[in-house]
């Protein structure tokens, strides 16, 4: 048929197809043709049903105005047609009719180049696609945990009054730095001095007299300026003379001799925390009766470490402590307890760690008592290669992998995952090396 099968021209909307057969569209022909594989074809009949079905009403209009030369039809409307019918499920078309869209075939094309088949998304661009990297490093990991805690100048421990009849006439106040050779507390308008030792004062300290407590005797005095006395075990004539000189200074009796109830050792200066009895109060036979609760004169950070965290920490270790100002202070774990506490309504059993300050004047003027956070260390591994932890992904055979990019192009590599710390993870496997740059999650 050639008017249908001539090479159709794609024209412009307002223009008419011609055809050299008019009357090929009212012609019912009952000729079978044989499509492209050999077997025959349906029967076409103008307007109506083929084997395969129906064409859409869309195509109807564009396949008659083609054999049509009266009717003026319009190419854009027959390149929608067979797009739409290019995206229904697909059938196969008569060669007749296939021919007879030929016409259309240019602007069918363009329109199905702009909108793409089957709504497909465009294909990627040519060369390396950007994305976040990050580089495999070397070095050390450190896994650490934070502690609360409480800054404070120590747990208080009561002073008990050694005398038991009296009043009590005078007390140091709260927050009283006492130092050595200054009075803490007085009893009948005799006060008690404190010295430097760790002998509790059990008797009375006199010429003849050999002991420990007496070689801490004659070291106060020495440090109070009087330096007659031989610092040694043994109370003689030397040390009676600088007794005597400091009982006059300090507004006790002079006899030479010192009572238990003159005294009160303490192995440096210590801070009043409390007064466990009103000034006026009178002393009796009771036993353990306190006159105040004093603690160290410099401040410390008290923690209650769970005991399954207490192996971590040891006297000595290197601490870092956090204000709540943010101020971080570095210290050293001074003191590890041995007994266990438990908090009932927490159900939290807990030993005290004491955090002494490398730097205790940074404190100055700041809080006598606020909570603090300690930061212990709970992992560290040392020389080990690290990626972020967004680097590393699941591997669907099992385990972790991560995907190196070199040249533009990614290879997921199988690693082993050690540490997790600060953001990142320690990993090892072949494939991974310093320097490799991986892919990380945005």
């Amino acid at each position: 048929m050639p008017g249908a099968t001539g090479t159709g021209t794609a024209r412009e909307p307002n223009e008419t197809t011609e055809t050299n057969e008019p009357n090929e569209a009212t012609k019912t022909t009952e000729t079978k043709e044989t499509d492209d594989t050999g077997e025959a074809g349906e029967t076409d009949e103008a307007g109506e049903s083929n084997e395969a079905g129906e064409w859409p009403a869309a195509v109807q209009p564009a396949v008659t105005g083609q054999a049509a030369g009266s009717r003026r039809t319009s190419a854009w409307a027959a390149a929608r047609a067979l797009v739409a019918r290019l995206v229904t499920p697909a059938r196969r078309l008569p060669r007749r009719q296939l021919l007879v869209l030929a016409g259309a075939g240019a602007v069918a094309l363009v329109v199905a180049a702009a909108v793409g088949f089957g709504g497909g998304s465009p294909a990627p661009p040519d060369g390396p696609v950007p994305v976040a990297t990050a580089t495999v490093e070397r070095g050390t990991l450190t896994q650490t945990q934070q502690v609360g805690g409480l800054i404070s100048y120590g747990e208080p421990v009561g002073l008990v009054a050694w005398q038991q009849s009296g009043v009590v006439t005078w007390i140091a106040a709260p927050g009283t730095i006492v130092k050595i050779g200054q009075p803490v507390y007085a009893v009948d308008g005799r006060p008690v001095i404190l010295l430097r030792g760790t002998a509790t004062p059990y008797r009375t300290l006199a010429p003849g007299v050999v002991g420990r407590d007496v070689r801490e005797l004659e070291g106060s005095l020495g440090e109070l300026g009087y330096s007659g006395p031989t610092v040694d075990d043994t109370f003689d004539a030397a040390t009676a003379s600088a007794v005597a000189a400091w009982q006059a200074a300090s507004g006790l009796p002079v006899t030479g001799t010192v009572p238990p109830d003159q005294i009160f050792v303490h192995d440096g200066d210590l801070r009043v925390a409390l007064q466990a009895l009103p000034v006026g109060s009178r002393l009796s036979a009771q036993s353990n009766q306190q006159v105040i609760t004093y603690s160290g004169t410099t401040q410390v950070a008290s923690i209650p470490l769970d005991v399954s965290l207490q192996h971590l920490v040891h006297a000595g270790d290197p601490a870092t402590v956090t204000l709540p100002t943010g101020q971080r202070l570095d210290g050293t774990v001074s003191d590890v307890g041995t007994v266990a506490q438990t908090i009932e309504e927490q159900n939290k059993t807990f030993v005290t760690v004491i955090v002494s300050f490398d730097d205790a004047s940074a404190l100055a003027g700041g809080f006598d008592s606020s909570p603090v956070t300690l930061t212990i260390v709970t992992g560290q591994r040392e020389d080990v290669l690290t990626v972020p932890i967004t680097a590393l992904m699941a591997n669907p055979d099992g385990g972790y992998a991560v995907q190196t990019v070199k040249d533009g192009r990614s290879t997921f590599v199988p690693v082993t995952a050690g540490l997790f710390a600060n953001g990142r993870v320690e990993i090892s496997g072949a494939g991974v090396a310093e320097g490799v740059t991986v892919r990380v999650a945005r």
